[in-house]
């Protein structure tokens, strides 16, 4: 079980590690140089709102995530529902589609939405690793939910 918990959370580490460094890479050059990298064409109130509401649904898409995937590694089987459903990283996905999206807006510093290319981008260079004990665990249960759910972009199609 040890091995499992390292394998599956570790690879969280390496994209969130370069991600952060970017993201405060950047708030240093917009704090340096605000009216480059600022963004300001519309009220500041308006920016705050909606990356509010945007952090407001990633970190309720994390904490439902983190119970479920929580409760599943303690009964050692492996999550196809809820958030599951949708993503087979539902946590990686609040991060990169609503975390840091949201911090870009409500900040209204443009370039942190960079910290989303560079989480994607890491993901994708990193997920096997994950991928590869998770089928090592589950084999064909998890081979078939791979077929079924995407990784990390839902299927909009389906969810409407």
């Amino acid at each position: 079980m040890e091995e499992r918990n390292k394998s599956v959370f570790g690879v969280g580490l390496k994209i969130f590690k370069p991600t952060i460094i970017y993201g405060l890479a950047s708030l240093i050059i917009t704090l340096i140089f605000p009216k480059i990298f600022l963004m300001t064409f519309l009220p500041s109130s308006a920016f705050n709102i909606l990356g509010g509401m945007l952090l407001g649904i990633g970190i309720a898409f994390l904490f439902i995530s983190g119970v479920t995937v929580k409760k599943a590694i303690a009964e050692e089987r492996l999550e196809t529902t809820g958030t599951f459903a949708i993503v087979r990283n539902p946590l990686y996905f609040a991060w990169i589609a609503f975390i840091f999206t949201g911090s870009a807006i409500a900040t209204q510093a443009w370039l942190l939405f960079g910290m989303c290319f560079v989480a994607y981008y890491k993901f994708l260079h990193h997920i096997p690793e994950e991928e590869a004990v998770l089928e090592e665990l589950f084999g064909k249960e998890y081979l078939d939910y791979k077929k079924q759910v995407p990784s990390i972009v839902p299927n909009l199609k389906e969810l409407l």
